[in-house]
C-alpha cells in the first residue's frame, strides 16, 4: 500500500481504533501515521482528511492539541512511560471528536509496556485512536497485533524518494519567493513522475510546507491553499490521472499564490 492508497481508504472507510504502520522506511511510516492522525481529527463529514477544515490545518502545522506524539526516551519504551500515556487516554479531546496517540518506534515497547497498553487496545474509549509506527511489528505481542489494523507500506526506492523530495523543495522555494516563473519551472519535472512517485511527491510537499511555515517562509494562507490543492491532486492520482495533467492543474491552482 502506498500513501495514496491509504488516503483513499481513510476517506472512504471506517476509522479503526488502532493501527500498526509498518513497511516502507521511517519517513514514509511517519507520513502515513500523520495522515491517519489528520483523518482522525478531521471535522469533514466525509472524505477525511479534507485538508481545509480547522482541525486539518492545525494537524498539518503540527499544533493540534488532540494529536499526541509519543517518543521513546531511552533504548525502549518503558512500562512507566506507557502508563502515563494510558492515564491520558481517558481525558476527552480538547477540540476534535477524537484524540490520537502516535507512538513512534512502537516495536521498542518492552513486554510490560505492551501489557500496560493491552487493556486499552481491548476496550478503547470511543474517542481514542492509536497509531503504532513499527519497523519490526513481529516484536509486538500477538495479542497487541490482533487488536490493530495493519498498514503495510510499499517501500519507495531511495533514489526516487530523493528525486521527489528535490522536486517538492523546488515548488516550496517558488511559493516562498512568490515567483510564477520559478513555479512553472519547478512543476515541469512532475510530468516525468509515475504512479508510484506522484503520491510520494505530494506527501513530500505537505511535509516541507509545514517546515517552511514553521520557518516563516510560507504564510498560513499559502499553506492552506497548498493543502487544498494537494488533496485534489491526491484524488486525481486515485483515478489514474496522468502526472502531466496533475502538474498542469497544480500550476493553475497555485500560480496566483506564488
Amino acid at each position: 500500500m502506498d500513501l495514496s492508497d491509504l488516503r483513499t481508504r481513510l476517506g472512504a472507510g471506517k476509522l479503526f481504533h488502532a493501527y500498526i504502520v509498518t513497511g516502507g522506511n521511517a519517513e514514509t511510516r511517519e507520513s502515513a501515521g500523520q495522515l491517519i492522525a489528520r483523518a482522525a481529527v478531521c471535522a469533514a463529514p466525509s472524505g477525511a482528511p479534507c485538508g481545509v477544515c480547522r482541525d486539518c490545518v492545525k494537524a498539518l502545522r503540527g499544533v493540534h492539541p488532540d494529536i499526541e506524539t509519543v517518543d521513546r526516551t531511552a533504548r525502549e519504551h518503558t512500562v512507566d512511560s506507557l502508563r502515563e500515556v494510558r492515564s491520558r487516554v481517558a481525558v476527552v479531546p480538547n477540540e476534535a471528536a477524537r484524540s490520537v496517540f502516535l507512538i513512534r518506534d512502537a516495536d521498542a515497547m518492552n513486554v510490560p509496556a505492551q501489557n500496560a497498553m493491552l487493556k486499552i487496545f481491548e476496550e478503547p474509549p470511543a474517542h481514542a485512536v492509536f497509531v503504532l509506527l513499527a519497523e519490526n511489528p513481529q516484536r509486538l505481542l500477538e495479542t497487541v497485533r490482533s487488536r490493530c489494523e495493519t498498514v503495510n507500506l510499499t517501500p519507495a526506492p531511495t533514489r526516487a524518494q530523493s528525486e521527489t523530495d528535490d522536486a517538492a523543495r523546488a515548488v516550496i522555494d517558488a511559493l516562498s519567493r512568490r515567483d510564477d516563473l520559478m513555479l512553472i519551472r519547478a512543476l515541469l519535472p512532475v510530468d516525468k513522475l509515475n504512479r508510484e512517485t506522484v503520491p510520494a511527491f505530494l506527501e513530500s510537499l505537505r511535509r516541507q510546507a509545514v517546515d517552511a511555515f514553521a520557518a516563516g517562509k510560507l504564510t498560513e494562507d499559502t499553506v492552506e491553499r497548498l493543502s487544498g490543492t494537494l488533496d485534489k491532486a491526491d484524488k486525481m492520482t486515485a483515478v489514474n490521472v496522468s502526472a502531466v495533467h496533475i502538474a498542469a492543474w497544480m500550476l493553475s491552482s497555485l500560480c496566483s499564490e506564488a
